[in-house]
């Protein structure tokens, strides 16, 4: 409650019944695919699975939740950082860890906090996102918005043991807070999500353009600056402990062989991904990834783009045009589909070219992301590589 009181004053009944019943709309279909996918997809192998291969088999239920990434914040919250984690960043799990004390601190303990920090994040995320579509759009858009978001076919990344619900959350809090004049607040939540992922420090620059837009005088936003910090500390952090201040960004080499070192043009990403379409098998179960990757690739590089156009604020499509292609340099769309579920403007612009579409085909638009959407969690629950 003193969350969204910082909000100024809550929605009304009628509003947060909507948003809470399609929150739970998308929990149980979520629920109904993990079902399906443990009864009818085959697993995909031993490794990445949540919790170990021992705890996923003996409950899948409750640690197919967890798999890839999950299985590193499982880690990092009971032991610590070990070698090649420090790519993840550590607020998600300093808070899995914390709120685990009370208990035993067995695998089963941390997913299933990770799973109540995560849904909470996530569902305060779709309020305060309607609550800032409003100030600018009408409540429809904002409940369209909130649809394209949960329906997207990389949603479940938001109810598992990911850190994307949490900085949602944050990112959404800088933004409604700047857009109503606490910078403080806005910067202390900026400040939290550099430290919890790398894209909190785009907030700085974001927020500076929003500052300028509302014409705001530099003692007013000057706490802006101290957005990078959390990142600052962090990169501290791993100076002392492992000798790197920038062993977040080396490790993704290791973790992800497909990135390289420099910068790659976006053009020839986009050549590379032609040439594995052409080239890859259908057969081949990499196949799918390829097309999402692909499609997101073109989509949400053109999405900031169409707001633009569609009067949508320049602090918010900095944000998501940023943040979209700074992944993309390293010379792949490899996790891109994951990482851009956090750029809301994006999915405000999506909202506002689907509203634009004869109603028929507004209706296939939303059915083929929602099949899509079961596709992909399905293969994410049996430990499939999805993004």
């Amino acid at each position: 409650m003193k969350l969204l009181k910082f909000t100024d004053k809550l929605l009304p009944i009628s509003d947060l019944k909507i948003i809470f019943g399609l929150f739970l709309l998308w929990k149980i279909t979520l629920f109904f695919i993990l079902i399906f996918s443990l009864n009818f997809v085959n697993l995909a192998g031993r490794n990445f699975l949540g919790g170990g291969f021992e705890n996923y088999i003996s409950n899948p239920w409750l640690f197919a939740w967890a798999n890839f990434d999950g299985e590193h914040y499982l880690s990092i919250a009971q032991i610590g950082y070990r070698g090649l984690e420090q790519a993840f960043f550590p607020v998600y799990p300093i808070l899995l860890n914390v709120l685990t004390k009370p208990f035993d601190n067995s695998s089963t303990s941390v997913v299933s906090i990770g799973l109540l920090i995560s849904n909470f994040s996530f569902l305060f995320s779709l309020i305060i996102l309607y609550k800032l579509i409003i100030l600018d759009f009408p409540k429809k858009i904002a409940y369209l918005t909130i649809i394209c978001l949960l329906i997207f076919p990389t949603s479940f990344y938001f109810g598992v043991v990911y850190s994307e619900s949490l900085f949602l959350l944050l990112s959404l809090l800088s933004f409604y807070a700047a857009r109503k004049n606490k910078w403080f607040w806005a910067s202390f939540f900026g400040i939290i999500a550099s430290v919890t992922r790398i894209f909190g420090v785009l907030l700085l620059p974001a927020l500076f353009l929003e500052a300028w837009q509302q014409k705001k005088s530099f003692r007013k936003y000057f706490w802006i600056f101290a957005i990078p910090l959390g990142l600052f500390a962090y990169m501290y952090y791993q100076w002392i402990t492992v000798g790197d201040p920038l062993a977040f960004y080396h490790l993704q080499k290791i973790v992800g062989p497909q990135h390289e070192s420099g910068i790659t043009p976006l053009p020839q990403v986009y050549f590379r991904y032609i040439k594995m379409l052409l080239t890859t098998e259908i057969s081949n179960p990499i196949y799918q990834t390829i097309i999402l990757e692909f499609f997101v690739g073109v989509a949400f590089f053109l999405l900031p783009i169409y707001g633009y156009f569609k009067k949508i604020r320049l602090s918010y499509l900095f944000f998501a045009l940023i943040g979209f292609l700074l992944p993309t340099i390293q010379g792949s769309f490899s996790s891109v589909p994951r990482y851009i579920i956090v750029f809301f403007p994006s999915f405000l612009s999506l909202a506002v070219f689907v509203k634009s579409l004869p109603l028929f085909v507004r209706v296939i638009v939303l059915v083929l992301f929602y099949v899509w959407l079961m596709f992909e969690t399905a293969h994410f629950f049996r430990g499939y590589w999805v993004a």
